[in-house]
C-alpha cells in the first residue's frame, strides 16, 4: 500500500531523531522527561520550530523536523530551563546548537532529576566545569546514558589511560568514545592487542593519539594485525606496536599508491618495504607532500633516491619548516667556508632545534650576523 505524504514525513522525522549511532548509543529509557499532557495549552509544532530557530540556532529545515517530537511542551518554561541550565554551566550558543541538533529531545529532560544529577556525578568523578563542557560536547552519551553506565565507562577509560588529566584530553579531541560498549567492543580489542605484546604503557601511548584503534570492529583490527605480520614485522618485534599504529591510518589502496609513487623515483619494492619496516611513520604523509619532499631532496639537494630509501626518517619532517630551511642555511654556511667537517644531511636534519641553533647558527653569528635572520625568514 502506498504511503501517504504525512506518513512519509513522520518516518523521516523519526529517522532524524533516532538516526543510527555507534553501539549502545540510544537515549536511556530511564531519562526523566518533563512532558505535559497535550491539550489546549500545548505549544504547536510550528511554535516549537520557531523556538528552535530563535533560541537554539537551528536552521528552519532542521527545526521543522525536530519540532514534531517536541509539540507536547506546554510552555516555554521547560525548554528555557534546559537552555538556562546548559548556559549557566559553561555551554555557549555554539555548544548548545551542536548538542541539541543531535539531541533535540534534551529539551524535554527534567533539569533537576536528570541534567543536574548527571552533572553532579561528573563533578564527583573529578571533572571540573570546563572538563564537563568538553566531555559532554564531544560525548553526549554522558547525558544520554544512565548514571551507573556513565560511571562505569569513565572509570574504565580512566584506568586504561592512567590518569584523569590524560582522559580529559582524550575526551576533548576524540568524539563518541563513551558511545561504544566496553564489554562488546573495547575490551575484546584490548585483549587482542595484549595478545600481540602490547603492555599497559604501549596501549596508553597509542590510545592517547589513536583511540580508534580499539573502537573499530574486531574483524577490522584482526585484519590490520595480519597486514602488519604480512609485511614481516613479528609480534615480538619492538616495532610491531608502532607499525600497527601507523598502518591503521593507511588503507591498502593508499599504501599501493605510495608504493607506485616511490617506484617512479627508482625505489624497488624491496626498497619500499624496507623503508616502511624501518620508519612506518613516513607513509602517513599525503601523496602530494611525499612527492614534493622527494623532488626537493633529489632534484635540489642532490641526494640519490637510494640514499633516502635507507634513511626514510627524512620523509617524516616538514618540508617547509625543517628540510628546506635547514638545507639552505647549511648550504649558505658551507659556501662561506664557515662549517668545519661538512655535517651530513641526516645529522643536521635530525638535530633538535635548540642544538641546531647552537651548533650551526649562533656559533657563526659574528662572521655571518644575518644568519639567524636568514634562517628565521625561511622557516
Amino acid at each position: 500500500m502506498k504511503k501517504s505524504p504525512a506518513s512519509s514525513l513522520f518516518s523521516k522525522t523519526l529517522y532524524f531523531i533516532y538516526r543510527p549511532r555507534p553501539a549502545d548509543a540510544l537515549l536511556s529509557s530511564s531519562s526523566s522527561y518533563s512532558v505535559a499532557a497535550t491539550g489546549s495549552g500545548a505549544l504547536q509544532p510550528s511554535f516549537m520550530a520557531e523556538y528552535l530557530v530563535t533560541s537554539c540556532g537551528f536552521s528552519p529545515e532542521k527545526a521543522t523536523k525536530a519540532s514534531n517530537l517536541l509539540g507536547g511542551i506546554a510552555s516555554r518554561r521547560q525548554p528555557d530551563s534546559v537552555l538556562g541550565f546548559l548556559k549557566s554551566h559553561g555551554f555557549d550558543d555554539t555548544h548548545v546548537k551542536e548538542l541539541l541538533s543531535g539531541n533535540p529531545r534534551w529539551l524535554l529532560l527534567d533539569v533537576e532529576t536528570n541534567l543536574a544529577a548527571k552533572f553532579r556525578t561528573l563533578q564527583e568523578l573529578g571533572f571540573s566545569q570546563s572538563d564537563i563542557t568538553h566531555l559532554v560536547v564531544a560525548n553526549p552519551a554522558a547525558i544520554n546514558f544512565r548514571v551507573p553506565t556513565v560511571v562505569h565507562k569513565i572509570r574504565f577509560w580512566q584506568g586504561l589511560m592512567g590518569s584523569k588529566d590524560v582522559l580529559v584530553k582524550l575526551f576533548k579531541h576524540h568524539r563518541w568514545l563513551l558511545e561504544y560498549s566496553i564489554e562488546k567492543r573495547i575490551q575484546p580489542n584490548i585483549d587482542m592487542l595484549r595478545s600481540c605484546g602490547f603492555t599497559d604503557q604501549k596501549l596508553r601511548t597509542i590510545l592517547r593519539y589513536q583511540p580508534m584503534l580499539v573502537t573499530q570492529r574486531a574483524e577490522t583490527l584482526r585484519a590490520l594485525i595480519s597486514r602488519v605480520e604480512g609485511f614481516g614485522v613479528a609480534r615480538t618485534s619492538g616495532r610491531f606496536h608502532w607499525t600497527l599504529w601507523k598502518l591503521s591510518n593507511v588503507s591498502v589502496e593508499r599504501f599501493n599508491a605510495q608504493k607506485k609513487l616511490f617506484r617512479a623515483f627508482g625505489w624497488s619494492e624491496a626498497d619500499f618495504l624496507d623503508a616502511f619496516r624501518k620508519t612506518p611513520g613516513f607513509l602517513t604523509g599525503s601523496l602530494k607532500n611525499l612527492k614534493m619532499k622527494m623532488e626537493f631532496l633529489v632534484n635540489e639537494a642532490g641526494y640519490a633516491p637510494s640514499y633516502i630509501a635507507l634513511r626514510p626518517v627524512l620523509l617524516t619532517y616538514s618540508l617547509e619548516k625543517r628540510l628546506i630551511p635547514r638545507y639552505q642555511l647549511m648550504a649558505a654556511v658551507k659556501s662561506r667556508g664557515l662549517c668545519a667537517g661538512h655535517p651530513k644531511l641526516l645529522t643536521y636534519i635530525l638535530c633538535p632545534e635548540k642544538k641546531f641553533l647552537e651548533r650551526y647558527v649562533i656559533i657563526y653569528k659574528k662572521q655571518f650576523p644575518e644568519l639567524i635572520e636568514l634562517y628565521s625568514a625561511r622557516k
